[in-house]
């Protein structure tokens, strides 16, 4: 196994990479591959200085292909359910790319435990990566916290102010008012007095 995963590796240095008709030419066309099927087509005639075509003598050993670098088959996992059936020996573990990190802590953790081989990520990083964010969020809630404990001071102080000028514009309002009924009691003394002199 390991002789013939040497030999791909081999084999891929040598391998030109394929690549449509003109794809260099016209951005349209794109560069995944597409066999020429054109009659005058010079890469389908293979001729000089045309790229080349894709072709089995190209292909790497039938026993090694579609395996990772190390080996193993890749299989994608989302769940735990995803680790029945699985060989540590055969098999490795490629996570989702929609998990979060929550989860995919959890498991690379199992992973481990069964004695799997991660393919697209390092079980020590994913932690790492992990105790990092959680320690920003808690950073992160200790400045809302206090943002939170300003505001209520704030909010405090300034239904205390609205309170003391309420009740003083009430004061003021009560005394205006008794003022102005001062004022009437006089002037209506006054014009009672007038009355009586005539």
């Amino acid at each position: 196994m390991n002789k013939l995963l040497e030999l791909r590796n081999k084999l891929k240095l040598k391998k030109p990479t394929f690549i449509r008709h003109d794809a260099h030419k016209k951005a349209r066309v794109g560069s995944k591959w597409r066999r020429p099927k054109g009659r005058q087509n010079k890469m389908r005639l293979h001729m000089k200085g045309y790229s080349r075509g894709r072709s089995s003598g190209f292909g790497s050993p039938v026993a090694v292909r579609g395996l990772s670098r190390n080996g193993f088959v890749e299989n994608i996992v989302a769940s735990m359910k995803d680790f029945e059936g699985l060989d540590p020996k055969k098999d490795g573990i490629v996570f989702s790319r929609t998990l979060g990190l929550k989860k995919k802590t959890v498991l690379a953790e199992e992973a481990v435990k069964k004695g799997f081989t991660l393919l697209n990520a390092n079980d020590k990083k994913i932690q790492e990566k992990a105790d990092a964010i959680i320690k920003a969020k808690k950073a992160n809630r200790s400045v809302i916290e206090k943002r939170k404990e300003s505001k209520a001071k704030l909010a405090k102080k300034t239904s205390e102010k609205a309170s003391k000028e309420k009740e003083a514009n009430n004061k003021e309002d009560v005394s205006e008012e008794q003022k102005k009924e001062q004022e009437k009691k006089e002037h209506d003394k006054l014009l009672v007095q007038k009355g009586d002199s005539q």
